[in-house]
């Protein structure tokens, strides 16, 4: 009997320490002047802020500035960090893929309505090597794509749903359902799904360790083997953007970048 009693208590226990509220210390903000950008799209690796104002794209480290313009191709869908030496653009509206490299000048185009087959892409995020994840909308799927060699490496089976969102690192995407969140690797194959048991989330973006994904009310926080890591509530106006590097959430409210420091109640792996 006590066992048993022990091991309701630990379990008990656990889930009351995973579901912790994450502390948060604002440590630091950025003032630009008001309306400057319309968007605050992430920080990569190297502490570079990027922000969009409808087709402008603008990288800065505080004291240079550098920009990406192109007015044909219309406003950015989804702009990708992850290789600061190469940013990936994607317009959705022209199907078409732009990749930049560090002072943001343009050094290849992948027209996706000019290659054989055609490919119809709702979202595209970079990986490494000559590879990215495309999210083909007319078939309900994720491809692995190299787009050197115009090749699909991978791709996973249809979705029974279609995204509400998608992010990725070096070695996975993360597609975010209504009430579920996926993993697959590079294979394409599903390697973890959690129900998020009706706790609805608007937004997803993953880092090297973790997964943050923004509800109405609240920001949870997982490891990016989907376990929970805790969560904490809202914090300033997080509608136009936010991004988590190294325990660090940066948020931008149109006015400033307010940087928080997340002390977590443990470190899950």
């Amino acid at each position: 009997m006590k066992k048993y009693l022990l091991f309701y208590f630990l379990c008990f226990s656990n889930f009351i320490f995973l579901a912790q509220e994450i502390s948060t210390s604002l440590i630091d903000s950025i003032s630009y002047p008001k309306n400057t950008y319309k968007k605050f799209i992430d920080v990569d690796n190297l502490g570079n802020y990027y922000f969009s104002n409808f087709e402008v794209i603008t990288k800065t480290d505080g004291s240079n500035n550098w920009g990406f313009t192109n007015y044909e191709l219309g406003i950015p869908y989804s702009i990708s960090v992850i290789n600061p030496l190469q940013v990936l653009v994607f317009y959705k509206e022209t199907n078409t893929i732009i990749l930049l490299d560090r002072f943001l000048n343009e050094t290849q185009r992948i027209n996706l309505n000019q290659i054989d087959p055609v490919k119809i892409a709702w979202w595209a995020e970079n990986t490494k090597n000559q590879e990215i994840w495309i999210y083909d909308g007319e078939n309900n799927r994720l491809e692995f794509y190299n787009y050197q060699q115009n090749i699909t490496l991978s791709q996973t089976i249809p979705f029974l749903e279609p995204p509400v969102d998608f992010s990725s690192n070096f070695n996975n995407a993360f597609v975010l359902f209504d009430n579920s969140i996926n993993k697959y690797n590079i294979q394409g194959t599903l390697l973890q799904s959690l129900d998020l048991n009706k706790e609805a989330l608007s937004k997803i973006k993953v880092t090297k360790s973790y997964l943050i994904g923004k509800s109405k009310n609240k920001f949870k926080l997982y490891t990016t083997n989907l376990n929970l890591a805790g969560s904490f509530k809202s914090l300033k106006n997080n509608d136009l953007g936010f991004s988590l590097k190294n325990e660090k959430l940066y948020i931008y409210d149109g006015a400033k970048l307010f940087i928080y420091k997340l002390t977590l109640p443990s470190k899950l792996n």
